[in-house]
């Protein structure tokens, strides 16, 4: 029985083909623009409060759409590795939120701008530290604690290159970032049994701030026990996309922006 608060979902999330909910940059924009070019209904998030769900309503929402619709709802979710995207998530959350948002009148009085390399970089150091970062939370671990799957329930599939977790009310795709942006339209294609031809959105190198982006990442030196935490506070997802070599992605980052 789906109680009465069940019933208060927008119309546009009952009647999507998609749902891509997943982390801040981890190619989310893509993934929803190819889609909706490809004739789906798609919509993406990377929090349940970004499309008015509340937190523990996740289950309600999804019993709701199956009861409308008939079928399950298929959502899309990509892990990346966290480093990375935190760097990048740094940058357009200061970059071209605060315009987004109408916070400054141009991108001349975004700290992106005003800082210095050093000084973004400082503050990129203390807030990975202290877990403020722009999304900095999982959105990965925000459907699991939903729905309370257990790791053990959920299975990526190296040779597919992605995971299926499925129930009566949602089919859950899992990619990993570097392996699905490597082989978009086809693995888009597998999915979704249409060929897709890929749209790009909100990508980094294409941004305003695309030369202060790089030099920030060339010169960027983060203490070996921050990136150490992050990773460890990662770990179950971490663990997930890359079973057989989280020492060496681990040693792969701290080599590039590890303290010497």
């Amino acid at each position: 029985m789906i109680s009465e608060e069940a019933l208060i979902f927008k119309n546009k999330l009952l009647s999507l083909d998609y749902l891509v909910f997943s982390s801040h940059k981890s190619a989310t924009r893509s993934t929803r623009l190819s889609l909706s070019f490809n004739k789906f209904t798609c919509g993406h998030c990377h929090s349940l409060s970004n499309i008015d769900i509340k937190e523990g309503n996740f289950q309600k929402y999804l019993e709701k759409y199956f009861m409308i619709n008939k079928k399950k709802l298929k959502v899309i979710t990509i892990f990346r590795e966290p480093i990375e995207r935190h760097i990048s998530s740094f940058f357009q959350g200061y970059g071209t939120r605060p315009l987004r948002l109408k916070e400054v009148r141009s991108e001349f009085e975004t700290i992106i701008h005003t800082y210095s390399i050093k000084q973004l970089q400082k503050k990129f150091i203390l807030e990975l530290n202290d877990k403020s970062l722009i999304g900095y939370r999982e959105s990965m671990n925000e459907i699991s604690r939903e729905l309370n799957i257990k790791p053990k329930e959920l299975v990526y599939n190296p040779n597919k290159q992605f995971g299926l977790y499925e129930t009566d009310i949602i089919e859950l795709y899992f990619f990993r970032f570097d392996t699905f942006t490597a082989n978009f339209s086809l693995l888009l294609t597998e999915i979704t049994g249409t060929e897709i031809m890929e749209k790009k959105g909100n990508i980094s190198k294409t941004k305003w701030y695309k030369e202060i982006y790089s030099e920030f990442k060339a010169s960027l030196v983060i203490p070996n026990h921050i990136i150490s935490e992050v990773y460890n506070h990662k770990s179950d997802l971490i663990s997930l996309f890359y079973p057989d070599s989280i020492e060496l992605l681990l040693n792969q980052i701290l080599t590039r922006y590890g303290s010497k």
